[in-house]
């Protein structure tokens, strides 16, 4: 396995498909273990010193007010008048092959008081289908149209503004020039399967092939594929210089040729203490390269809150969102006023909390998920 593989096989939890399946293992909410160095010491050190049945509380270098972090016995009530639970995957249910702790358990026990449920993941690397095949080798019951992944935006995206061949939908913001038009796709097979499904055609992808761009005569004579009318990027561990000069030479060259980010998320934990470059880091390099500003079709962009709440029928302020990221989760909870909550299981610590103003923290932090259902 040569090291772009290995490197992909590692990559958000486990976004390529790995060998380890059978080794799953559960972890332990924020409030009884430290998960993976994402909780600060001083935060089972608070925990330690609380009387029983006293929520955890931090003080603030930035805010005199306390930073409460709710537990079984006080999370519960906040979902009380919660109809609908947006939630992040990694970070939330599951971190790498290794299961939240009661996370199965906290789902079903959402689903019997009547809420519904929605899986929304900036990974891109899947399609629905895959992911609910992925929720299922971890002992979570989920229907692959409860899961809205990046790849699926992607889809989702170019599918409401009319792009593609024979495409007649008639949206705000249709661009007449996409019509009859196909994708260039720097990502993998979660976006290669969902275009296909949503019937836009497109080039690239895993196997795409570029001349290596290591010239200038060789870039001059680059021919690209005149009927391209956008670019997509999502997660490529194959990304490499020929396929920016391929991709910016399509956005520079071919009239109305648009640019879509499946995510702009910067970096992940991979375990360990290490993490790894996001698909924002491939997606700025476009932008640079083509002198224009991408789409994000995800968490963290202004598209998604609209398509969720017209799609799904979403009330608002019946609405929570559960997600361990402050500039995805919690900002697409802030964009439309949902309920926010943040489990420390994922990649914000209790630390960065105390650093926030309280207008900038998320509405409720817990040790884990399973805390808002009432479970350790």
């Amino acid at each position: 396995m040569n090291q772009l593989l290995l490197f992909g096989a590692l990559f958000e939890g486990g976004a390529a498909t790995s060998t380890n399946t059978n080794r799953t293992k559960v972890i332990p909410s924020a409030s009884t273990a430290t998960a993976a160095g994402t909780v600060a010491a001083a935060a089972v050190a608070t925990t330690e010193q609380q009387p029983a049945g006293t929520p955890e509380t931090a003080t603030s270098a930035a805010d005199d007010t306390a930073v409460q972090v709710l537990d079984e016995r006080t999370a519960p009530e906040k979902l009380r008048d919660i109809s609908t639970l947006i939630l992040d995957c990694d970070g939330v249910l599951w971190r790498g092959n290794d299961i939240i702790r009661n996370a199965p358990e906290a789902l079903r026990a959402f689903r019997c008081e009547g809420k519904r449920l929605l899986f929304v993941t900036n990974n891109s690397s899947k399609s629905r289908a895959e992911y609910a095949a992925r929720f299922r080798g971890l002992g979570l019951e989920v229907a692959p149209e409860e899961i809205v992944s990046s790849s699926y935006c992607a889809a989702a995206y170019l599918t409401s503004i009319g792009f593609g061949a024979g495409n007649s939908h008639q949206g705000n913001n249709v661009n007449k020039n996409t019509n009859n038009k196909k994708v260039l796709l720097l990502g993998w097979s979660g976006v290669e399967q969902e275009l296909q499904t949503a019937g836009i055609p497109f080039l690239g992808g895993r196997e795409f092939s570029v001349p290596l761009m290591d010239n200038m005569e060789a870039m001059k004579e680059l021919k690209v594929d005149p009927d391209i009318g956008a670019v997509v990027v999502g997660w490529d561990p194959h990304f490499s210089y020929s396929r920016l000069v391929y991709a910016s030479i399509c956005l520079r060259e071919l009239p109305g040729c648009l640019l879509v980010a499946t995510n702009t998320d910067c970096a992940d934990h991979i375990g360990g203490g290490r993490m790894m470059p996001g698909t924002g880091g491939l997606v700025r390099a476009v932008e640079v390269a083509a002198g224009m500003k991408a789409v994000n079709v995800a968490k963290g962009g202004e598209w998604l809150l609209p398509y969720l709440c017209r799609t799904y029928g979403l009330e608002p302020s019946r609405t929570a969102i559960i997600g361990d990221r402050l500039d995805t989760d919690i900002f697409l909870g802030r964009q439309g006023g949902l309920f926010t909550c943040l489990p420390l299981t994922g990649v914000t610590t209790l630390e960065r909390l105390r650093r926030l103003a309280v207008s900038e923290r998320p509405d409720v932090v817990i040790g884990s998920v399973a805390q808002l259902a009432g479970l350790p």
